[in-house]
């Protein structure tokens, strides 16, 4: 299915490409594929599209005579001051400058999709009906990477006091495990992320923190364990999961991520403390 949307891709650089065309060729809805995308290659659908525009546009800057206002308008660019903007951020150089020979230019190659045979483990994972919550606790935009960027974060509470501050709001034991929230995805790549957990109901949430409404829900639920005295390995298994569910179920399964927070819920796998369970929750609903 990305391949064909791909195709969709390459064929349609010239003219306005719309993100719901490109999914509808890849047969799933505009958010799963997006969501999708990005959990693949690290980047958006219209990163892709910008940047293999500007591969081809230096091309024919090298190697024929265009002029560059020509060549702004067949990419897409409204004027050859926004296109000269984009073009210089990616490849260094202005366009008058690619049409010099000996010049760097940056090639941004097309995507390509291989099959490879894995001797994985199996997943598990369950479907849950999940009913409406109230959540309160402290968020972050993550700009790019959260695999790096929400640990740094979480540390961030825990020293502040943020994390026991969450805690005492609803009544929980200091030091208490807090939930994941992963929240409003734009198509930029941006999201945000809360460390928080369920408000109770007539509980009034202090102004430095943030509420958030997660609606009913149909989600598939993975799981994973972390043993915590080795610092190493905390997180790596949960990335662990989330590159799975992308790379692995979705593409194998009838189901396609739907809007709605994603979760990941920690819970104390012994009373000692030493282990973990994080359970990955992600939105879904069958594919029509």
């Amino acid at each position: 299915m990305l391949r064909q949307a791909i195709d969709y891709v390459e064929e349609h650089l010239h003219t306005d490409i719309e993100i719901d065309d490109i999914a509808r060729a890849a047969m799933s809805s505009k958010y799963h594929f997006q969501r999708m995308f990005h959990a693949l290659t690290g980047f958006t659908v219209a990163e892709y599209i910008r940047n293999r525009r500007l591969t081809l546009a230096a091309e024919e800057l090298a190697g024929t005579g265009s002029k560059v206002i020509d060549i702004a308008l067949k990419y897409g660019y409204e004027s050859p001051e926004a296109f000269a903007k984009a073009f210089q951020r990616m490849h260094g150089v202005t366009p008058l400058a690619a049409k010099k020979k000996n010049v760097k230019l940056k090639a941004f190659p097309r995507i390509s999709f291989q099959i490879q045979i894995k001797g994985e483990t199996e997943m598990n994972y369950r479907i849950v009906e999940e009913n409406a919550s109230t959540v309160v606790g402290k968020d972050v935009i993550i700009k790019k990477d959260a695999f790096t960027e929400i640990p740094g974060f979480v540390e961030e509470i825990w020293k502040n006091g943020t994390h026991d501050r969450i805690n005492e709001v609803v009544g929980r034991p200091a030091g208490s495990l807090l939930n994941g929230y992963y929240f409003d995805f734009s198509e930029d790549g941006t999201r945000r992320y809360l460390m928080g957990t369920d408000l109770l109901e007539g509980t009034v949430a202090p102004e430095e923190l943030t509420i958030l409404h997660v609606p009913d829900q149909s989600y598939a639920v993975f799981d994973s364990r972390e043993s915590i005295p080795d610092d190493v390995e905390i997180g790596l298994e949960i990335q662990n999961v989330w590159k799975r569910i992308y790379t692995e179920w979705f593409p194998s399964s009838n189901f396609e991520q739907v809007e709605g927070p994603c979760m990941e819920k920690y819970y104390w796998a012994n009373d000692s403390h030493t282990e973990s369970i994080c359970e990955v929750w992600v939105p879904i609903r069958r594919k029509e």
